[in-house]
Parts: structure tokens; sequence; C-alpha cells
């Protein structure tokens, strides 16, 4: 009678012998330091605090893996910039990384572009609150207990939205030419 293969055996047969290339070796380990790049960056956004602990952590044994691991996590950081009030948190942990210092100039512009939209976005909320006031007095509501709830996608953020997104378009460009 004929022994019956699992499927692992199968598979062992059939890839006996069978060897990455080198530039697959390197596809696998740049993918693992995008996923360690991917958790970093959860940590730090939920534990902005922790950044004290947690960026000394990212040295292993060699410098080269290091620095890659560390412009990885840069970039993770720029491509998942948010675009609400946690804009200038998100601005303090790309200034503890090491990339940043080839930034400088540009994060310190970017953080007054940021301040500006700001203050800009205030007063188009005001001025929005105001218009809304004025359509609900024309139906016949009105008081000093009456607050328009404003949407969260109102005019409001778009030019905050449009600044970060120039910002971020200009930061990844720069990295990608120092990469």
């Amino acid at each position: 009678m004929a022994e019956i293969k699992s499927t692992i055996d199968l598979i062992m047969e059939r890839t006996r012998g069978m060897s990455l290339s080198e530039e697959e070796k390197e596809a696998l380990r740049k993918e693992d330091f995008r996923k360690k790049a991917r958790g970093l960056r959860l940590r730090l956004m939920e534990n902005p605090a922790g950044s004290e602990e947690i960026l000394p952590a990212l040295d292993p044994d060699n410098t080269a893996d290091r620095d890659l691991l560390e412009s990885m996590l840069w970039e993770e950081l720029l491509r998942e910039m948010p675009s609400d009030k946690h804009i200038f948190q998100h601005l303090d942990l790309l200034e503890k990384l090491p990339p940043a210092d080839k930034f400088r100039p540009l994060l310190k512009e970017a953080r007054e572009a940021f301040k500006n939209a700001s203050k800009t976005r205030g007063k188009d909320k005001k001025k929005i609150l105001l218009r809304e006031k004025k359509k609900l007095e024309s139906w016949g509501i009105s008081g000093s207990a009456v607050v328009p709830k404003l949407r969260e996608d109102s005019e409001t953020g778009s030019e905050l939205t449009r600044v970060i997104e120039e910002y971020r378009e200009r930061m990844l460009k720069e990295a990608a030419r120092f990469s």
C-alpha cells in the first residue's frame, strides 16, 4: 500500500534545493523594515509622550539597518500626516527623528504655514457660524441658545488641509531626493 503524503511533505519535496535570489532577499528585508516602521508609527501616534523611550529603541546593531528603519519611519509619518489639530504633535515627532536634520528649514516653514492656516481656519469657522445662524433665523429659529452644528468636512478645514497636502508632497519629494 502506498503512503499518502501530507501537503507539507509535498511542498518540501518540490522546494528542495530552491533558494531566494539576492534581490528577493533584499526585498523581503526592506518589507520587514517597512512593517516595523508602520508599527513604530502606530506606537508613536498612540503615545507621543513615549517617544523618548520608543525612538532610542530603534538602535539595531547595524547602523545601515537603523538608518533604513529611520528613513522608512520618516516617510511613514509623512504619508500619514493628519489634517487636523494633531498636525503640530505630528511635526514634533518628525523633528525628533534623525532625517529631520536635512529638513529643518522646511519643517520650520511648514510649522509656520500650519499656524497661519489654523488661525485662518478659526476666522472662517466664525463666518460660517454667522451665516448658518442667519439661515436659521430666516426659518424662524433664533435665540441665544441656538448654536448651529457644523459638519466636520465643512469649508473651515479646506485651507489647512491644502497646506498640509502641499508640505507633505514637498517633504516626500525631498526625502526621495536624499534616498
